[in-house]
């Protein structure tokens, strides 16, 4: 068995700083993972191609290409000036959720065309999760599929995310009649016709730390390691690194990617 594959890329600015790591793991033979850390700080993204489909690493990657050029600086300033305050959400929140919107929407057209077109035997489809930093101490997340996004807040870690997923959903529920494999995905880029983010906001604090994350990370890494991991390393890198380790660890059943990025 070959040794895992890493790529390590990391972006620092005044207000924030952040690493993101990414690892085949110790089974699969391809990364099916995507990460991306804007170079102006501005935004991050995590997109996890679905296991067991054709295309999962395209469907990834397409899907952060087209979302990150949505993204854009111009793009977010062309789009603030069509926003009038009066809702009581931040003009920056409107907008940026707007764009969210227009993204996932051409990402999900591009991969279902393509899946059409093909007639691809398994659609390729894509989970997603983003955080967007709006320069006014607000920050808005996205997700589609069960990547994660945490904050570590205080010596309090919290999920922030929840997983479109039928487990999940049957946890929702009630749990009623027997438990679904917890790798059903019910929310994806690419599989169906149409798809929409579920988004959030909150005010950001200085010594934040926000974790975005794949599956194939926190499937195999506990609530309680991950909590042990960021008490004791207090350098991005080291907080990623380790914790990709730890899904190696435990086996590397499937690629382990995560992005980390604390508010300065």
């Amino acid at each position: 068995m070959s040794p895992p594959q890493r790529e390590q890329i990391q972006v620092k600015k005044e207000s924030m700083e952040a690493v993101g790591v990414t690892d085949t793991g110790r089974v699969r033979s391809e990364n099916q993972d995507a990460i991306y850390l804007d170079p102006s700080g501005t935004f991050l993204l995590v997109a996890d191609g679905m296991g067991g489909h054709e295309r999962g690493a395209e469907a990834a990657n397409r899907t952060v290409e087209i979302i990150q050029s949505h993204l854009q600086p111009e793009v977010v300033l062309s789009e603030l000036g069509d926003i009038t305050e009066g809702s009581g959400v931040p003009p920056e929140i409107v907008c940026l959720t707007s764009l969210i919107d227009d993204a996932v929407r051409n990402a999900n057209d591009t991969l279902f065309s393509i899946n059409q077109a093909e007639s691809l035997t398994r659609y390729m489809g894509t989970t997603v999760v983003g955080l967007i930093f709006t320069g006014n101490h607000h920050i808005l997340w996205f997700h589609i599929g069960d990547s994660r996004l945490y904050r570590w807040r205080q010596g309090e870690l919290t999920q922030l995310t929840a997983d479109h997923s039928a487990r999940k959903e049957w946890e929702r529920t009630g749990r009623q009649g027997n438990a679904p494999n917890k790798n059903i995905i019910t929310r994806a880029i690419g599989p169906a016709a149409g798809v929409t983010a579920e988004t959030a906001w909150e005010a950001s604090r200085r010594g934040d730390v926000y974790i975005l994350c794949s599956d194939g990370l926190s499937d195999m890494v506990s609530t309680d390691q991950m909590i042990r991991i960021l008490s004791e390393n207090d350098a991005m890198d080291k907080i990623a690194n380790r914790l990709v380790d730890s899904a190696n660890e435990a086996g590397g059943k499937d690629n382990a990617s995560v992005v980390i990025c604390r508010i300065l």
